[in-house]
Formats: C-alpha cells, sequence, structure tokens
C-alpha cells in the first residue's frame, strides 16, 4: 500500500508540475490581434511589456493570422517592366544579387501624396518561400521616419537595424528587417519564423546583399530634427495618404 500511494502521489505531481507550467505558459503568452491598445491607455504600457518579455523568452511575437496579411502582396496585376517604368525614383538594382537567380513573383508599386515612391518586389526561393523586398524613396515623396536607437540592435551593412519575427498559433509566420539607408527605407521580408528555422543569418545576408540606392533628389534640403510628444513617439505633420496605384489593386 505503502507503494501505491508512492507512486499516485508521484502522477499527482507530475500532472501539478505540468498544469503549473501550462498555466504559466499561457498566462504570459501575449497574442496581438491588430495593433493592439492605443498608445495612452491604461493597458498600453502593460500589453507592451508582456510582448516584449514573450519576445525576449522565445525570440517571436505571437499574432493573429490576420496581421500577417499585409505581408502578402498577391500576384499583381502589371509586368515588372511596367510597374518599375512608371516609379518616380530609382528602385536599387537587383542584378548582382542573390534576388536575381530567384524566379520573381509579383511587383507592386504604391503612391504616396501623387508620387510612386514605394516598390514592393516578390520572389520564389528555391524552398517555396516568399521572398519581399520593400524601398521607399523618401527623398521623393518627402515623408520622414524615427527609430530609436535601442530598438535597433542588428546591423545591415552597419546600419542599425531590427528584425520582427510574428508567428501566427495556425503555423504561418513572417520575419522581416527593416532599416534606413540615407533616405531610403527598407523591409525585406520572408514567410517564414527565422527564429524556429534558424534562418536568421540568411535573411541578413540577403538584406546585405543590397546595393546603395541612387536618391531620386540629391538637392533635398536638410530635414527639421524630429520633435517628440509628450508619449515619447515623434510628432509629424499630416500624414499623407499610401494609394496602391490602382492596376495593382488585388
Amino acid at each position: 500500500m505503502r507503494t501505491i500511494r508512492l507512486v499516485s502521489f508521484g502522477f499527482v505531481a507530475v500532472a501539478a508540475c505540468m498544469y503549473a507550467a501550462l498555466s504559466s505558459q499561457e498566462e504570459f503568452q501575449t497574442v496581438r490581434c491588430g495593433l493592439g491598445p492605443p498608445p495612452g491607455t491604461s493597458e498600453f504600457a502593460a500589453f507592451n511589456a508582456r510582448r516584449d518579455a514573450e519576445v525576449q523568452r522565445v525570440g517571436y511575437e505571437t499574432v493573429c493570422e490576420a496581421n500577417l496579411a499585409r505581408y502578402d502582396i498577391g500576384l499583381g496585376l502589371l509586368p515588372a517592366a511596367v510597374v518599375l517604368s512608371s516609379l518616380d525614383f530609382r528602385p536599387v538594382d537587383l542584378a548582382a544579387t542573390p534576388f536575381n537567380s530567384f524566379p520573381s513573383v509579383a511587383t507592386v508599386a504604391e503612391t504616396v501624396s501623387g508620387v510612386r515612391s514605394r516598390l514592393y518586389r516578390s520572389f520564389k526561393m528555391p524552398d517555396g518561400h516568399i521572398l519581399t523586398l520593400f524601398e521607399d524613396d523618401m527623398s521623393a515623396d518627402g515623408t520622414h521616419v524615427y527609430r530609436k536607437p535601442e530598438d535597433e540592435p542588428e546591423r545591415v551593412n552597419g546600419l542599425p537595424a531590427r528584425l520582427d519575427v510574428l508567428q501566427a498559433p495556425g503555423g504561418k509566420a513572417v520575419s522581416f528587417i527593416s532599416w534606413v539607408e540615407s533616405r531610403r527605407s527598407y523591409e525585406l521580408w520572408l514567410d517564414a519564423n527565422v527564429v524556429l528555422e534558424k534562418r536568421k543569418t540568411q535573411l541578413f545576408a540577403l538584406a546585405s546583399s543590397i546595393p546603395k540606392s541612387i536618391p531620386a533628389r540629391t538637392d533635398e534640403p536638410q530635414s527639421a530634427p524630429v520633435k517628440l510628444g509628450p508619449d515619447g513617439m515623434p510628432v509629424f505633420p499630416e500624414p499623407p495618404q499610401f494609394i496602391r496605384t490602382p492596376g495593382d489593386q488585388r
């Protein structure tokens, strides 16, 4: 009887430990749907703290699958040559990079305040994953970005960069690197979790292969210093409208 009691106690102890671990994991995990709580609300700081703790623990953020939709530009409705010829800036030349060996999937332009200054180019990698390069010539559209130095611990060709990895509970994922080179803003997306699949080095190597850009406006006046509001966020003029070119609507 004593042995039976010990074994029974052992099962109870194991079950209790498993329950505690699962409860702790469920309590710790934060699934972001949409943009999350708005800045200035009581939930904003707490939500961000839970999210940052999760990213620190596992290396990625858990999000609703709907949050990944913006990283799919579709197939595009216009040939790449037509889209590229309509731009108001010169996109980076990928001929001497690994991108040139990947089949093109889609090329989509985007208009900012009447200027075609944004470009998305998607490629299919040999393993079937989709790689998308986004670039925005801010000298052409006059926009600005503000990036906190502490949020950019990575480097792309010596430039501060940020890696974000988004994982949906159903299995879909997107990893993307963002950085700014002079007046050109970049993002490089991959429809995979580079942390779980150990592809971070590969993604950064692809980003580092991108050559320097040629700005649309070399005579652009010096920008005024960015002003921060009471919440620590940058205060910009009225934001421009972002409109995908009519021929590239999905």
